[in-house]
């Protein structure tokens, strides 16, 4: 006959720890690395960088143009550890190589200023390519989405950091995309996508920074009060959304609110109409 004993040891473990104590322990070191990934500079920046110019939906910039608090925070700080761990020891290995070369050929994390409210960090300036490159340490559904088309907003922010080089008299022929297998258990799937400056990209980018100033606009009338944040118009993406309260990725009612699921974009809230920014 089993005892009390011999059935809790039958039972499954927790299934963040091999014991009671174990998932608690894991729950405790998870805190601490939520906790620091809280207060990272980046996540407490006020300004918007060349990584949050080129999302498509005006809703998510005007808002942290506005800087409200995110209301359905839906991502988890893991990717963006990973990242950053990452980041920073490409940086080491091309600082490195420049000295085992005896060439100055790698520029690293390099502040650079497209916009003079815009400024931010370039990953890599390769002198010898005359091209900026930007690190991205991506899941294997990211990957499949660079390899078919990369986000507006990862090609906007290459151009800007193109364009920050530019401004302080470097050269750039291209911008590259490096794609770096963050689940792999192995480089082999590093993808580079690039594309040679023209201008073209010039025209882009006017039309960005137009639009930036449209949803700091917006902003404006939120602060002010005179415009309601569910008024902005908003655009479908499926990996962020922070400001749409009823949205959810996984949801099948995404549809009936402001902030769509993939491919079903609206203007704006269900109900709202959208009020264009006034000077």
């Amino acid at each position: 006959m089993s005892t009390p004993a011999d059935f809790m040891a039958a039972a499954p473990a927790p299934l963040n720890g091999s014991s009671p104590w174990a998932s608690r322990y894991a729950g405790e070191l998870r805190r601490v690395f939520l906790d620091h990934a809280a207060r990272a500079p980046r996540t407490l920046q006020q300004h918007l960088g060349p990584s949050e110019l080129g999302v498509e939906c005006d809703r998510q910039v005007a808002g942290k143009f506005a800087a409200l608090p995110a209301t359905n925070h839906v991502s988890d700080p893991w990717p963006s550890i990973v990242g950053t761990a990452c980041h920073a020891w490409a940086a080491e290995a091309f600082d490195a190589e420049n000295l085992r070369r005896g060439v100055l050929r790698w520029v690293t994390e390099h502040r650079v200023t497209p916009h003079p409210d815009h400024p931010g960090t370039a990953d890599l300036y390769d002198a010898h390519e005359k091209a900026v490159v930007d690190h991205k340490f991506l899941g294997e559904s990211s990957m499949a989405k660079i390899r078919k088309n990369p986000p507006r907003k990862y090609v906007v922010q290459l151009l800007l950091y193109g364009q920050g080089y530019r401004n302080l008299g470097l050269p750039v022929n291209r911008v590259a995309l490096a794609a770096y297998p963050r689940t792999a258990a192995s480089l082999d799937g590093l993808y580079v996508w690039e594309r040679q400056y023209t201008p073209a990209d010039d025209e882009l980018l006017q039309v960005v920074f137009d639009q930036t100033a449209h949803r700091r606009q917006y902003a404006e009338q939120i602060v002010a009060g005179r415009m309601d944040l569910m008024q902005v118009p908003a655009a479908a993406d499926s990996d962020e959304c922070f400001f749409c309260p009823f949205y959810r990725p996984q949801a099948a009612r995404d549809g009936q609110y402001g902030c769509p699921g993939p491919d079903k974009a609206v203007p704006a809230a269900v109900g709202a109409t959208p009020t264009s920014p006034t000077n």
